[in-house]
């Protein structure tokens, strides 16, 4: 009944092997018995650090009607090294072309390399979704991010809205490139005038570590775009008390499902 499969997909446009894992709900049959049910798909990218906390969360939210039951989808990358890992990480999770500094921890990785964030979402996007949802019938669309991982989602959602319809989004490191991202969500506000998302965006209280205050970039985005009035955009913002840079995913997970689940059908 809670059977993972796992698989290997390589991009057809760069050849990054990537590890995809996924979960259906308990009630997956049950759901789907009608012939003409959805089910809500979760993406996680960063699939080690989001995938089975989120499949957890949602089995347990759900009972008490705190989350969906939905299918679960973990990307990740192909290596059994933890420092390639980090290295992939920094190259296609990022907007921008710039050396993350040593304090990431991240070595090893040229300037060159990064910045892949929309090439990763091309393969989600061509690679991705077709085969999950020509074998499953898929209702809408979220995504999970932290770190990184969420800075992708940010990149992707100023890219194309469309790509998902709810996105969690954990600690992002808005910090990258002197926070280019920030440069990116103006360019976005002076050529549209409506972002259709659900967007929940939360950090820690003990992530307030020059130059990363993730929790001051958070919250500065989140005023930013609330002040655009999109009329299809709802966001959430949340500081969590006592959650550091790691402690933060738990805690995200669970408010950020609670939160989006609340959030009626547009």
């Amino acid at each position: 009944m809670f059977d993972v499969n796992h698989a290997e997909l390589t991009c057809d446009r760069t050849g990054t092997r990537h590890r995809v894992s996924i979960s259906l709900p308990a009630r997956y049959a049950t759901l789907t018995a009608s012939g003409d049910s959805t089910i809500p798909l979760i993406v996680c990218l960063d699939a080690p650090w989001t995938f089975g906390t989120i499949v957890d969360a949602t089995r347990v939210m759900s009972m008490a009607s705190e989350a969906p039951e939905a299918i679960v989808v973990g990307l990740g990358f192909v290596t059994d090294s933890m420092s390639e890992y980090s290295r992939q990480r920094a190259r296609w999770f990022t907007p921008t072309q710039w050396v993350p500094p040593p304090a990431t921890g991240v070595k090893g990785v040229a300037v060159e390399e990064c910045g892949r964030a929309l090439e990763l979402a091309e393969l989600i996007r061509e690679q991705l979704l077709p085969p999950v949802a020509a074998d499953h019938p898929i209702g809408e669309r979220w995504l999970v991010g932290h770190s990184f991982s969420a800075l992708a989602g940010l990149t992707f959602l100023f890219d194309d809205p469309t790509l998902f319809d709810r996105w969690l989004l954990a600690s992002p490191s808005i910090w990258w490139d002197d926070r280019a991202i920030l440069a990116i969500e103006q360019k976005y506000a002076a050529s549209h005038d409506d972002l259709a998302a659900d967007l929940f965006i939360s950090a820690g209280t003990d992530e307030q570590l020059a130059p990363y205050d993730m929790a001051a970039n958070a919250k500065l985005l989140a005023d930013r775009l609330r002040t655009c009035e999109y009329p299809s955009l709802r966001v959430a913002s949340v500081e969590l008390d006592g959650a550091t840079h790691a402690s933060t995913i738990g805690a995200a997970v669970g408010a950020g499902l609670r939160s989006l689940h609340g959030m009626a059908p547009a």
